[in-house]
């Protein structure tokens, strides 16, 4: 159906489900709720605790758009909660780890886009920058720490950018999207968007789109200094 997106969830077990037998049958409960706490999907998948560690699969549809999703299992008292976005008509795969106890989702910047299956090639993430010693076209020195994942598919990426009181210290900070060249080397490109973010109860959403033209283009551009490519579009959702 246009603007679903087909979601496979990768289930890691938590140590109350390892315990039990492998013939046991564990009730997995998934809700995506959106901003108004409205459920948008709500299912208890039955999957047998087996005689290994690998994660459960279970999979459904759900509607484009930022949702928090919830995983219980109640019997055993484990549980996990984030935020993700979905994409329209793209699947998406999602590992996520059971814990034992009530499990409150993070405060993530989402970053999510289209982009070619080459893109995991070049290794993509997000760096925060000192922006005042770092300029267009000017040498990018380290990078500021803080976490960041990012996920790949075939046809699309997603990222979850986490704020920390250590960064602070190094205000203001850019952004820039990092992307490993053949020689092991890095482009460094611009995103135009301020971090940390305001967290209002529920995560911006910024939906920045790679194209293979894009990626080839980099091969004619300065290694390890910030590129402010104008043709990169970033739209930003609240």
């Amino acid at each position: 159906m246009i603007g679903l997106s087909h979601v496979v969830l990768h289930v890691g077990l938590c140590a109350a489900i390892a315990r039990a037998k492998p013939d046991a049958t564990v009730a997995l409960r998934v809700r995506v709720v959106d901003r108004r706490s409205v459920p948008r999907v709500e299912q208890t998948f039955r999957v047998e605790r087996g005689d290994d560690d690998n994660p459960k699969v279970v999979e459904f549809d759900a509607p484009q758009g930022t949702y928090r999703l919830d995983l219980s299992v109640p019997k055993y008292g484990c549980g996990a909660s984030e935020f993700l976005t979905f994409l329209p008509d793209h699947s998406r795969s999602v590992d996520v780890m059971l814990a034992n106890g009530a499990q409150p989702a993070l405060q993530p910047l989402l970053i999510a886009g289209a982009s070619p299956q080459s893109f995991l090639y070049v290794q993509p993430t997000f760096v925060l920058l000192d922006k005042n010693s770092t300029g267009c076209d000017k040498p990018v020195g380290d990078p500021v720490p803080f976490q960041v994942d990012v996920e790949n598919d075939q046809d699309a990426y997603y990222a979850a950018l986490y704020s920390d009181p250590s960064l602070a210290a190094h205000t203001p900070l850019q952004m820039a999207l990092r992307l490993r060249t053949p020689t092991h080397q890095y482009h460094y490109v611009r995103v135009p968007i301020p971090f940390p973010m305001p967290w209002a109860g529920w995560p911006s959403n910024v939906q920045f789109d790679v194209t293979q033209d894009e990626i080839d283009g980099l091969a004619s551009q300065p290694v390890g200094t910030l590129l402010c490519l104008h043709l990169w579009e970033t739209k930003v959702y609240f």
